[in-house]
């Protein structure tokens, strides 16, 4: 099983779709249900003992290869006697569906999510407060400070890690790039020109760059000192986010990275081996050997610290936490289950790759025993942060409105401070409704 990885912005969503169109409609109507005030009561029955089944909503149930999952969820059944109700709703619908039955009462149990539509269904109101669920000192403080939003826990961990810089280092080897001694944005930049200049088929760098996904700009403004939102304020057109996007736009100029650019587009090129450098999560390394001219390209792939440029390092976290709908006996207990049962997340990691998230399993051997995931821990998760835009009302139409502010900028039909100002205002209009 290969777990889905991508984002919300994979949706394609356009600003004018998610305000105006189905989606918006929708998530934007969840916002009136009466009473439903952030961390209120849910349409869904709430408190007591369960009716002994409780209901699981994922979109891998909807995937064929949901194996792995139903054997967890099995376990579980065996262990307490409580029944899990399978309720699969396919990625590309998924944020929409919940938001409308949730509109209809219809919707209880528990959800696994991309911490992403956090955001828009916590202002919903249809989300419970789990703080007393939560045992902090079951987790790493990168894992705990996710899942949380205006000072109130609407999530449980269950997966997490970043989004990073993967390499080949057959490849980077062969160009006589050493990426272990690339420290500044201006080294890495020197690198992606001596591979280009050695072979111009290549595409020495490929995050994604359409306006689809355009996410992976986001920790390259951080880089370079920017923020993009401190809480309270809107910093787009600072001179850490006009220093990142002129960044890219001179690689874009140079060909050092491509126009149009999505995650599976970037795979298929570093599993072709046509770019020894892009982004991801660390599924990766369940991903690209499948897709590979090279058998032995596992064993060649490793992650690549990020380079500063006036700011700290920076990777944006990768989470897939789990929320509650109502607060009965069983559903805390399959919250809890998923989340901290060790068990049940060898399980996970084992057939999917999907990295655990409690210390426990983080020091385990069979974790330990996974050189690619515990080398990305230390690489990539350890810097991790969270998105700015997840704290906006909707991350997803937050993500949306710079998306395409930004890439007309990339593209040069703007200027960058006028993309900038552009996503600025547009977020500011979001955030003041």
């Amino acid at each position: 099983m290969k777990t889905h990885v991508a984002s919300i912005s994979e949706l394609a969503l356009s600003r004018r779709a998610f305000l105006g169109g189905t989606l918006g409609a929708t998530a934007l109507g969840a916002l009136t249900l009466a009473g439903c005030a952030p961390g209120g009561s849910s349409p869904a029955a709430t408190g007591g003992a369960g009716t002994g089944t409780v209901d699981f909503t994922s979109f891998v149930f909807a995937q064929d290869s949901a194996g792995p999952l139903r054997d967890t969820v099995s376990a579980f059944t065996k262990d307490t006697g409580v029944k899990v109700a399978e309720v699969a709703i396919p990625y590309q619908q998924y944020l929409d569906q919940i938001v409308l039955k949730a509109r209809g009462g219809n919707v209880s149990g528990i959800a696994h999510i991309d911490e992403e539509w956090l955001s828009t269904l916590a202002t919903a109101g249809v989300l419970k407060d789990l703080s007393s669920q939560f045992q902090a000192d079951l987790y790493p403080d990168r894992v705990a400070l996710s899942g949380v939003l205006d000072k109130t826990r609407y999530a449980l961990p269950w997966t997490q890690s970043a989004i990073g810089v993967v390499g080949n280092s057959g490849l980077l080897d062969g160009f006589g790039v050493d990426m272990s001694a690339v420290r500044t944005t201006d080294q890495f930049a020197d690198a992606l020109r001596k591979i280009k200049s050695q072979d111009s088929s290549i595409v020495p760098y490929a995050p994604c760059t359409s306006v689809q996904q355009l996410k992976d700009i986001i920790p390259w403004i951080l880089v370079f000192g920017g923020t993009i939102y401190d809480g309270s304020e809107v910093t787009l057109g600072d001179r850490g986010s006009v220093e990142a996007v002129e960044y890219w736009k001179m690689l874009l100029d140079e060909g050092l990275i491509q126009p149009g650019m999505i995650r599976e587009d970037a795979r298929k090129l570093f599993a072709q081996q046509r770019t020894p450098l892009y982004d991801d999560a660390p599924q990766t390394i369940g991903i690209i050997p499948g897709q590979s001219n090279d058998p032995d390209i596992a064993s060649k792939m490793h992650p690549v610290a990020r380079p500063t440029g006036g700011g700290d390092t920076a990777n944006l976290l990768w989470s897939q936490p789990l929320v509650a709908f109502d607060d009965t006996t069983d559903t805390g207990e399959l919250l809890t289950y998923l989340s901290t049962d060790e068990s049940s997340l060898q399980t996970m990691f084992e057939a999917t790759g999907q990295p655990p998230t409690t210390k426990e399993a983080l020091d385990s051997d069979w974790f330990a025993a996974n050189a690619f995931n515990s080398e990305w821990n230390g690489t990539v998760a350890s810097g991790a942060v969270t998105n700015p835009l997840w704290t906006f009302p909707s991350a997803s139409a937050a993500q949306t409105v710079f998306n395409e502010a930004i890439e007309p900028a990339l593209a040069g039909t703007v200027s960058v401070k006028d993309g900038l100002a552009q996503a600025k205002a547009g977020l500011e209009e979001l955030l003041n409704g």
